[in-house]
């Protein structure tokens, strides 16, 4: 348990750090330009102007293009776009950089993507932890406008279902905090059960044996006497 609540401490403080890095570098660069897209039809609209049509319906002719396209209600996707999902920070980042929420963000980033397709779930990971962490609340505007480049690109066929995901993900966050605090569990326990590696023992240096002292050399043998030859006497 107290391996545990230190884990949960540790989080905490990397938590405040890394909430802190991304406040400071949104500030410094967060997305001025929506693309949107609808098939091979591209229109790039301003941050404000989306930002206008979610507050009170005002439509650019680039905006109305696009709607056109899509053919989607213009009131549909005003909702949509401001629509507010409660959030906790604290326990959206848990959630977010955990397995399963990874796999999520990831599926959103598809939708909500890079202009490479390259690292959308990590750009839009920093884009619902900055949007959350002002009130605690997010919307798909909010995402945009904390997006981490100067431009995001919007599926505007997708923007449907990527709200419903993002109202998933809030609906299934206790379970999903649970899963990734029983993550966190195992993974401390199979670290804190693993056998150390026991030192090497110092091996004291042996004393070599005294060296043995040759033998003395056997004496010779006593000669014999020599019989004599018989018929030589």
């Amino acid at each position: 348990m107290k391996l545990t609540k230190f884990v949960s401490i540790g989080i905490a403080i990397f938590l405040g750090a890394s909430a802190s890095i991304l406040s400071s570098s949104s500030r410094a660069l967060a997305a001025e330009k929506v693309v949107l897209t609808f098939g091979p039809i591209r229109q790039t609209i301003n941050i404000s102007d989306l930002e206008d049509f979610a507050k009170d319906g005002t439509t650019t002719a680039t905006l109305q293009q696009i709607i056109g396209f899509s053919k989607m209600d213009p009131q549909i996707l005003r909702g949509l776009i401001g629509l507010e999902i409660g959030l906790k920070p604290a326990n959206l980042a848990r959630v977010i950089y955990s397995t399963p929420g990874e796999k999520i963000s990831d599926e959103i980033g598809q939708a909500i993507r890079t202009q490479r397709r390259t690292e959308s779930g990590k750009a839009l990971r920093a884009a619902v932890m900055l949007a959350s962490g002002d009130d605690g609340k997010v919307s798909l505007l909010e995402i945009l406008k904390k997006y981490p480049l100067p431009e995001v690109y919007v599926d505007v066929a997708s923007i449907a279902a990527t709200v419903g995901k993002i109202q998933g993900l809030a609906g299934n966050l206790s379970s999903l905090l649970q899963d990734s605090m029983r993550e966190t569990t195992r993974t401390t326990e199979t670290t804190s059960t693993e056998s150390p590696i026991a030192p090497r023992r110092n091996v004291q240096p042996t004393t070599p044996p005294p060296a043995r002292r040759p033998s003395p050399p056997l004496p010779a043998p006593a000669p014999q006497p020599v019989r004599p030859v018989r018929g030589l006497w």
